[in-house]
């Protein structure tokens, strides 16, 4: 208990001195509400002491002599100074005081209690009982009300209170009267008292000014950031009433809602929103009727048609009950973020160069058509010849090209199907079924053919009139369809198969697509791991000199036997290998071994070898190098191996292709033109390149016993061959007729089935054993 008393006693003090010491501002304040709240009751207080003088002058004045005259006159002149200095003070009002001032008012109010002090000094001891009763009564309300007065100063109120005290102490103990020192003793607990009570006053007057400086600094600060916030934030605060009018506006409220400054007085917010907003009107009334506090609840809003959008967020304003009377929150402008996200929305749901749909978007209508069990069809659109465009005419005219096929398509289809670009010179249409159409499948068929008749249309770009043609892919759908992923596999695999059937039409899937698909997808896979395997294989087919009946040499053909599915057709699995990449192994170790066995084994000693090229292995820059290399290690002599290519090569990058045969040919390798006249078959490059071989194709060969024009074609080509100093080998040849009608004709070499099929190392020395060139020179046929 000490200890606490202590520790009140050290913090008032501390707090005293603070007031008559420090010189900040806010001591300085605090000082000027104190000498303030003393000041407005000066006038009062003066009245009062002379009011009290009179009554002792009156009470005394005819035991007492001058002396009594002269101390009424000299409190008279303190009183009077004190109500001067207020009446200079009025009109005036006191913002800071400093530590002097509040010094000077405590020695005033100490030397007013030292004039009243010689009362008692002077005049109890000698004055009658009664006298000394009102000196007494006087005395204590004199105490009393001046210590309360000058409570703000704490410093004035106790020297105050100590000088009337010790003065009353003095005169009672003076007194001959017992009873005097009795009424000390009361005085001794009343004083102080007093004191404590005034310096209590004082610490709660000083805590209440302490804490309304504080306020009215975070006031003032709420207030600079309030300014700042209606400047430059995209928000405002908002306050409502019970009613739902708006209590209090802003400049930067008005302007939120679109309004001009001061419009926005006495607007019924939750009415004016429901009747402006072009999202759910009703959805600010109902969260104000919830009665819970709400965050950033979107309203789009339409004023004047200006449209825009705001985020409110609320919470209610309660009395002391607990009952809503009001609500208050702050409104944020949010426009500029929704329209940047409808356009990164935009951005990432259209292409920008067609604004047509992206392949995203067009993923994401099927699967909402597909959800909504309703029947569909996707069409996939690729343009024939866009990449030769492009490549000769420039990216800006292939750009002109695909904004020019995107409206054509829109104008076929009309605005209730999708249009989309997927990316490059692909394309995409999602067929919507309309309920009243009767049966789709013929609209769908009609629709296809409108869009590959548009696109084979030419187009006018840039004073140009371009045809791009187009191959389309369809794939319908049914209620209870899921797959996305699975409807763009089958739509694109009748985009293939329109392709592969020449371009220019459309193609729907069916079931044997499908099939034919996964097959071709497992054997691509498997392809790739045949050779470590060990599933390929070369087979040897015989060719046969016509004249000499001699075996010329043989033609490397690979075989695949696959583990579960057999022997695989090489038309098949050659076609998926070039598609997939798989050629470049596949041809490197049909050379590397065709060479090697050329070498090693006794059936091909002294044959000349062929193997078929493809033309993406020709393609490739370091081809020649590799021929080069796998002659080398095999020891193969050049002379002895024949690349067999086909006319195709000549279609794209023609003089690169010139190189590379020229640069096989310097290495001595003799160079073959595989199924002459059914590719490219530009003569030119006949005279460009001597080859050593032309290969008549089996179709010429087969056509040419029964029809005129086929012996015309095959007399031609072998006539033109050997004008220009090349051999020809007949192809297929099956018959005894069409070996006498080449033999006829001139052909230098034949082979087929007439002669001998595709056949193993070990056939191959069976075969060579059993065949007499002389026994065949007339009338070959194979040996049995």
């Amino acid at each position: 208990m000490l200890f606490k008393l202590l520790a009140d006693y050290k913090q008032l003090w501390a707090g005293i001195s603070s007031m008559y010491q420090d010189e900040d501002a806010q001591a300085g304040k605090i000082r000027a509400e104190h000498l303030s709240a003393v000041m407005r009751l000066t006038p009062y207080a003066m009245a009062a002491n002379v009011g009290s003088a009179l009554l002792v002058l009156w009470a005394l004045h005819r035991q007492h002599g001058p002396g009594l005259y002269l101390w009424f006159l000299a409190l008279v002149a303190v009183a009077v100074a004190a109500v001067h200095r207020w009446a200079q003070r009025q009109g005036k009002p006191l913002h800071t005081a400093s530590v002097h001032a509040v010094r000077r008012a405590t020695l005033q109010a100490s030397a007013l209690a030292c004039l009243w002090s010689l009362l008692p000094i002077c005049w109890f001891s000698t004055a009658s009982p009664g006298q000394q009763l009102v000196i007494a009564t006087l005395f204590t309300g004199m105490l009393s009300a001046g210590t309360f007065v000058l409570n703000p100063l704490p410093k004035a109120s106790v020297a105050y209170a100590c000088i009337f005290s010790a003065a009353a102490w003095w005169a009672l103990w003076s007194s001959s009267d017992p009873m005097m020192a009795s009424v000390a003793v009361l005085l001794g607990f009343y004083a102080p008292m007093n004191v404590v009570g005034a310096l209590s006053t004082w610490r709660k007057a000083t805590a209440l000014l302490i804490s309304r400086s504080e306020a009215l600094r975070q006031e003032q600060l709420l207030a600079v950031m309030f300014q700042d916030f209606e400047q430059s934030a995209n928000e405002a605060l908002w306050e409502i009433g019970a009613d739902g009018r708006l209590a209090q506006t802003s400049a930067r409220l008005s302007s939120l809602l679109r309004l001009p400054n001061g419009h926005a007085t006495d607007i019924a917010l939750p009415q004016w929103i429901a009747q402006h907003c072009t999202s759910d009107p009703t959805a600010f009334a109902q969260a104000l009727h919830k009665q819970a506090p709400f965050h950033s609840l979107p309203i789009a809003l339409n004023v004047n048609g200006e449209p825009f959008h705001l985020a409110f967020t609320g919470k209610p304003i309660k009395d002391e009950w607990g009952h809503i009377y009001g609500w208050r929150g702050v409104a944020a402008d949010k426009t500029s973020i929704v329209q940047a996200q409808e356009q990164l929305e935009r951005l990432a749901h259209s292409d920008s160069l067609t604004q047509l749909a992206n392949r995203f978007f067009m993923h994401h209508a099927i699967a909402q058509e597909m959800r909504a069990h309703r029947h569909g069809a996707l069409l996939l659109i690729d343009l024939d010849y866009f990449k030769s465009i492009n490549d000769s005419l420039g990216h800006s005219v292939g750009d002109a090209v695909l904004q020019k096929v995107a409206q054509r398509l829109q104008s076929i289809t009309g605005a209730e199907h999708l249009v989309a670009r997927l990316g490059g010179d692909e394309f995409a249409v999602l067929l919507r079924h309309s309920p009243e159409a009767a049966d789709f499948l013929p609209y769908v068929q009609e629709q296809a053919h409108a869009l590959v008749n548009a696109l084979n249309q030419p187009l006018p770009v840039d004073g140009r009139r371009l045809r791009i043609g187009a191959s389309v892919g369809v794939a319908l759908f049914e209620p209870g369809a899921t797959d996305v992923d699975a409807l763009l596999v089958q739509a694109d695999t009748a985009l293939y198969e329109a392709k592969d059937q020449g371009r220019g039409r459309y193609t729907a899937y069916t079931l044997q697509m499908g099939e034919r698909t996964q097959r071709n997808a497992r054997l691509e896979n498997d392809l790739r791991e045949a050779i470590q395997r060990q599933e390929l294989s070369l087979h040897w087919q015989p060719l046969i000199d016509i004249e000499s009946g001699e075996i010329a040499g043989v033609e490397a053909l690979l075989r695949w036997q696959h583990p579960t599915l057999g022997p695989i057709c090489p038309a098949e699995f050659i076609a998926i290998a070039e598609q997939s990449g798989a050629i470049d192994a596949l041809g490197d170790w049909v050379l590397r071994n065709a060479c090697e066995a050329a070498v090693r084994e006794p059936a091909l000693a002294g044959l000349d070898i062929s193997i078929n090229v493809s033309t993406l292995q020709l393609r490739e820059a370091d081809f020649v190098s590799q021929v080069q290399a796998v002659l080398e290690r095999s020891g193969l002599p050049p002379q002895r191996l024949a690349l067999e290519i086909t006319e195709s090569i000549f279609i794209e990058d023609a003089p690169r292709a010139l190189q590379q045969l020229h640069e096989l040919q310097a290495l001595g390798v003799r160079i073959a033109l595989d199924d002459f006249g059914t590719g490219y078959s530009s003569l030119s490059y006949l005279s460009q390149f001597p080859f050593h071989t032309l290969k008549i194709d089996r179709s010429f060969v087969q056509k040419a016993v029964e029809q005129t024009s086929g012996q015309t074609i095959v007399r031609s080509i072998v006539q033109m061959a050997s004008a220009l100093g090349m051999r020809t080998v007949a192809e297929g040849v099956e018959t005894q007729a069409q070996w006498a009608m080449l033999s006829s004709m001139g052909a230098t070499q034949a082979q087929g089935y007439l002669l001998s099929r595709p056949c193993t190392l070990q056939g191959l020395q069976q075969f060579r054993g059993q065949w007499r060139a002389s026994e065949h020179q007339a009338a070959p046929s194979a040996p049995t």
